[in-house]
C-alpha cells in the first residue's frame, strides 16, 4: 500500500500546484500548457536524481494523460460545429488548403533531406507541422475584442479546419508507419493499400458516428437527462459515451484521440449536449493538464538541452511554414494587415501537435528519438509563447 504513496502525493502537489500556476501563466499572458510541460519534465529531472518513477507511477500517468487526451479531443469536437464549418468552407478552404500542404511540405523536406532524418521520422515531424493551435491566438483576439470581426472568424475556421485535417492525417500516419517499418518490397503500394484500408475503416467509424448523431444522440441525451435530472451527471453520462465511443476507434485501429474528436463531434449538433459543456469544463480541467504533465514525463533531461539546436531550426521552419502558408494564401482574399495577422495567428502548435507526437512516440525510439520529441516539445513551448506577443505587437502597429 505505501508503494502508492509516492503517486498520490505527486497527484496532490500537481492539483495544488496547477491551477496556482495557471493563474501565474494567465497573469503573465503565456498558455497553461507551457507551465504543465515544465511541470512534467521538473518531475522527470527530480527522478534523475532520485528515481521515483517506478511501473505502477508511470502506468498512472499514463492512463491520466490518455484520458486527457480523450477530454482534449473531445471538447474539440463539442465546441465544433460540422454545419457552420461547412457553410463556411468556401472562404476558409483556400487558405486551409495553402496551410496544411505548405507546411506538410516544409516539415518533410526540412526533416528527411536537410536533418537526414528517417522517413518515419520525418513524417511524424511533417504531420505535426501541419496541426495548430486554435485555443492560443484565439484567446488573444478575444482579449482584444476582435475575435468577432471577419478575420476573426476565419482564424476560427481555419483553425478547426487544420485541427480535423491534423487528426485525420494523424490517422493516415499511424496506419503507414508499422508498413514502412517491415520494409517489404512494393513499399510503395503497401503504403497505398494500408491507407485505402485505413480509409474505409474510417469512413466505416464515421458512418456510425454520423448515424450516431442523427438518429441516436438526441434520444440518449434526452433519456439520460430525464432519469437523472442534474447537468453534472449528464455531462458525466456524455463524457463516458465519449470515452465509449473514443475506445472503438482504438479497437478499429485508430488512436484515442481521433475517436474521441468525432464523438465530440457527434454531440456538437445537440443543444444540450453542447450546454453541458459549462460542467464538462471541469473534467476537462481536471484530466487535459495530465496529458501535458506527461509529455514533459517523457522528456529525457540528457536529452532537452541537446535538443535546443534542433528545437531552434524546427522552431524556425515551423514559423515560417504557418506565416508563409496561411498569409501568403491570405493574401488573395484579405488586406495585407489581415493576412499578416492570420499568419502570425496560426504559428502556436500546441495541442494537436503534441498529440501527434505523443502518438507517435508509442512505437518506439526508432520512430521519434528522444532527441525529436524533446526538439518538439521546444517548438510547442516558444512557439506558443513566441506567436502571442508578436500577435498583440503586429495587432498595435
Amino acid at each position: 500500500m505505501q508503494d502508492e504513496y509516492p503517486i498520490l502525493l505527486s497527484l496532490g502537489v500537481l492539483l495544488v500546484l496547477g491551477p496556482f500556476l495557471k493563474s501565474l501563466m494567465q497573469r503573465i499572458r503565456i498558455p497553461a500548457l507551457v507551465c504543465y510541460i515544465l511541470l512534467g519534465y521538473l518531475i522527470s529531472v527530480l527522478d534523475s536524481s532520485w528515481r521515483f518513477i517506478t511501473p505502477a507511477f508511470e502506468n498512472t500517468y499514463s492512463i491520466l494523460a490518455q484520458v486527457g487526451v480523450v477530454a482534449l479531443l473531445f471538447r474539440v469536437g463539442l465546441n465544433s460545429h460540422t454545419e457552420k464549418l461547412l457553410q463556411k468552407l468556401p472562404e476558409a478552404s483556400l487558405i486551409w488548403v495553402g496551410d496544411v500542404l505548405t507546411n506538410l511540405l516544409f516539415g518533410f523536406v526540412l526533416s528527411r533531406y536537410a536533418l537526414a532524418l528517417p522517413l518515419e521520422t520525418s513524417l511524424v515531424i511533417a504531420t505535426a507541422f501541419s496541426a495548430t493551435s486554435v485555443a492560443v491566438s484565439v484567446g488573444v483576439w478575444s482579449e482584444l475584442h476582435r475575435l468577432r470581426t471577419n478575420t476573426g472568424q476565419i482564424l476560427v475556421d481555419v483553425a478547426e479546419l487544420d485541427d480535423l485535417s491534423g487528426v485525420l492525417l494523424l490517422a493516415i500516419l499511424l496506419a503507414v508507419i508499422p508498413v514502412i517499418q517491415e520494409g517489404n518490397g512494393g513499399l510503395l503500394s503497401l503504403v497505398g493499400s494500408t491507407s485505402l484500408i485505413m480509409l474505409l475503416k474510417l469512413a466505416l467509424f464515421l458512418g456510425g458516428c454520423f448515424f450516431f448523431a442523427h438518429f441516436l444522440e438526441a434520444r440518449f441525451t434526452r433519456f439520460s437527462r430525464k432519469v437523472e435530472r442534474s447537468d453534472t451527471d449528464l455531462t458525466i453520462t456524455i463524457l463516458g459515451a465519449g470515452l465509449a465511443i473514443a475506445v472503438i476507434a482504438g479497437y478499429m485501429g485508430f488512436s484515442l484521440a481521433i475517436g474521441a474528436l468525432f464523438a465530440g463531434l457527434a454531440f456538437s449538433r445537440d443543444p444540450q449536449a453542447v450546454r453541458t459543456d459549462a460542467y464538462f469544463s471541469y473534467f476537462y480541467e481536471f484530466f487535459t493538464p495530465f496529458f501535458f504533465i506527461h509529455i514533459g514525463m517523457q522528456v529525457d533531461p540528457s536529452s532537452f538541452v541537446s535538443a535546443f539546436d534542433l528545437g531552434a531550426i524546427l522552431f524556425v521552419v515551423a514559423a515560417l511554414g504557418k506565416f508563409i502558408g496561411v498569409a501568403g494564401v491570405a493574401l488573395l482574399l484579405l488586406r495585407k494587415k489581415d493576412a499578416m495577422l492570420l499568419g502570425i495567428s496560426m504559428i502556436p502548435r500546441a495541442e494537436i501537435a503534441l498529440v501527434v507526437i505523443y502518438q507517435a512516440s508509442q512505437f518506439g525510439e526508432s520512430i521519434v528519438p528522444q532527441t525529436v520529441f524533446a526538439a518538439m516539445v521546444i517548438v510547442s513551448l516558444a512557439t506558443s509563447v513566441f506567436a502571442p506577443l508578436l500577435l498583440r505587437r503586429a495587432m498595435d502597429w
